[in-house]
């Protein structure tokens, strides 16, 4: 029997995604283990696999240092304490493969072990995108390069992206070195597996010539099965808008939706266990079937995940996007470019309306 075991990054969509591939494999002649998750190991559990404890970075502490552009948190000491946990766990199980979700150091890990890595990529994270990654609207330098001319702007973006990957990739340097590990280039290098799996569109995110270890394989859509009755007792007057911010989105930008104002609509959130949306006209659900309420939704707020904007796409409906870091906002300008969403950052109230009343007029056609 194969032995398989996963790690994915600890926010909801990476072990969510990396579940639909799991399920890819017949379990009859595979033994697929994953990464104990506080938070996420109940949808391990579900589906029927075993989880194993290994040390692994903070993802809110990781969220937090993103948001602020401080890469800090790949530093030497933390990727080879968490390195070597995993070489210890990749051979404790005699691992034949091992998987990985923005997993940083499991490249070295797997090499160190001599076994398999297959890393999960977002189109926007490969050496080969055939775009530029924009200069984040937070970032300090985004009104400067927004008096450039395009052309000028992305080619100082490229420039500067370079030297951040090799800077960001200077511990990793240290520790192949250390442990007589193969010289890597940068970051971006440093992500990749013998096998890479891109869980994007091609039409969203264009890749150059890609080697025959990258495939697209599309978008890895996690499907909950779950009935939703309370749909049929929505009041079918008003418009439906559905809010979800994932793991990571900010629900306090959105708190303005508590206004009486939008009780013109059926608002339903999905994970808002802070309870910010509270008013009357929100219908709070911890965790649906995304799928099945889109199918009755005219508009969806969220935050610009990945898994979170291909159930729009999937389901034709229109979203309004409020990122909370970088990757998200690539993932929104591609939206843009596409026609199936819009940015919302730096919205007033004012705008908000406005553009939720475009976003829900029957004849506006949308893709």
């Amino acid at each position: 029997m194969t032995t398989i075991l996963i790690f994915p990054f600890d926010l909801l969509s990476h072990y969510l995604r990396c579940l639909v591939l799991a399920e890819r494999y017949d379990k009859t002649t595979h033994r697929i283990i994953f990464l104990t998750s506080e938070r996420y190991s109940q949808y391990v559990h579900r589906h029927g696999y075993q989880t194993f404890s290994c040390k692994q970075f903070d993802s809110a502490y990781v969220m937090k240092c993103a948001g602020n552009f401080d890469f800090s948190w790949l530093n030497y000491e933390d990727l080879e304490e968490v390195m070597l946990d995993q070489i210890s766990v990749i051979q404790s199980f005699r691992a034949d493969l091992v998987i990985g979700d923005m997993a940083p150091t499991l490249r070295m890990s797997a090499e160190y072990c001599k076994v398999n890595y297959l890393s999960l990529m977002n189109g926007y994270m490969t050496r080969h995108y055939a775009s530029t990654r924009k200069i984040p609207s937070t970032h300090k330098a985004s009104k400067l390069f927004s008096f450039l001319p395009e052309s000028i702007s992305d080619l100082l973006t490229d420039f500067a992206e370079k030297r951040t990957f090799i800077k960001m990739h200077e511990p990793f340097e240290r520790i192949r070195a250390k442990y007589e590990l193969q010289p890597i280039q940068d970051y971006l290098s440093e992500m990749e597996g013998d096998q890479n799996l891109i869980c994007d569109l091609p039409d969203l995110f264009p890749q150059k010539q890609l080697p025959v270890n990258y495939t697209f394989t599309g978008p890895l859509i996690y499907n909950y099965q779950q009935e939703e009755e309370w749909l049929s007792e929505l009041n079918k007057e008003r418009p439906v808008i559905v809010v979800t911010m994932g793991s990571s989105g900010e629900w306090t930008h959105l708190s303005f939706l508590n206004s009486p104002y939008y009780s013109r609509y059926n608002i339903i959130t999905a994970g808002d266990n802070a309870h910010v949306l509270s008013a009357p006209h929100i219908i709070p659900k911890q965790f649906v079937n995304l799928s099945a309420v889109l199918q009755k939704a005219d508009l969806m707020i969220c935050h610009g995940g990945n898994g979170t904007i291909y159930s729009g796409i999937s389901n034709k409906v229109f979203m309004l996007c409020l990122s909370s870091h970088f990757e998200q906002e690539w993932n929104i300008t591609a939206l843009e470019k596409s026609g199936y969403g819009k940015s919302a950052t730096n919205f007033d109230e004012t705008l908000w309306k406005k553009h939720i009343s475009e976003a829900l007029m029957p004849v506006f056609d949308h893709v």
